[in-house]
C-alpha cells in the first residue's frame, strides 16, 4: 500500500508549463485534443486519468454524472490528465474544478484500471488508467458542483455504496486514513 504523502495545499501547488518543440511551453489552443482524433485515441489506448477521494469529516463526495462514461452513477471526481502536467496537479485541478472546494492532497491509494462500455465521445468503450488520491476538504465545506454533474451527497467512508470499485477504493481509504490516525 502506498503511503501518505505530505500535505499540499492546492494554492501552493508549483505551476510548471507543458513541453512542446518549439519554446518549451503549450499554447492554450493546444492544450486539448481534437475531438476525433481522440475518439480515434479512445478506440485504441487506454487514457490517463487522475481521480481524487474528497474526504471530509469521515464522509466521502461522490457526484452523479451528467454524461457518460457512468451517466446517472455516483462517482469520484477526476479526470484526464493533461501533457506535462504532474499528477498532484492534475488530481487537484480536476477534482477543484468538478467539486468547487479547495482541498488539501494528503494521501495515493493506488493506481487503478477501468473499462466503462460507454463514452463521452462516440460509441467507443472507454478504458482508462486511473492514480487515485485522497483528498481533505474542511469540515464546512459546500460543494459547487460543475455541469458534468448534477447532483452530490457526502456518503459515509464505512458504508458500502453497492459500486464494487467505488467500495474498494473506500476500504483502502479507510485503511489508510486508520493507520495514519485521521479517522
Amino acid at each position: 500500500m502506498a503511503g501518505p504523502l505530505t500535505p499540499v495545499q492546492s494554492d501552493k501547488l508549483p505551476t510548471s508549463p507543458a513541453l512542446d518543440w518549439r519554446d518549451g511551453r503549450v499554447a492554450a489552443e493546444h492544450a486539448w485534443v481534437p475531438e476525433q482524433l481522440y475518439r480515434d485515441i479512445l478506440e485504441r489506448m487506454p487514457i490517463v486519468c487522475v481521480d481524487t477521494l474528497i474526504i471530509r469529516d469521515g464522509e466521502v463526495l461522490l457526484t452523479r454524472r451528467s454524461q457518460e462514461p457512468q451517466a446517472g452513477s455516483l462517482w469520484l471526481q477526476g479526470g484526464r490528465m493533461r501533457k506535462g502536467e504532474q499528477l498532484t496537479e492534475a488530481a487537484l485541478r480536476t477534482a477543484e474544478q468538478e467539486s468547487g472546494l479547495s482541498l488539501t492532497l494528503c494521501g495515493l491509494l493506488g493506481t487503478f484500471s477501468t473499462v466503462f462500455e460507454a463514452s463521452a465521445h462516440g460509441d467507443s468503450t472507454t478504458h482508462t488508467v486511473n492514480v487515485t488520491f485522497v483528498a481533505l476538504a474542511e469540515h464546512d465545506a459546500r460543494p459547487q458542483i460543475d455541469n458534468t454533474h448534477d447532483d452530490f451527497v457526502w456518503w459515509p467512508l464505512k458504508k458500502p455504496t453497492g459500486n464494487s470499485y467505488l467500495d474498494q477504493l473506500f476500504v483502502l481509504a479507510a485503511k489508510q486514513s486508520d493507520v495514519a490516525g485521521r479517522t
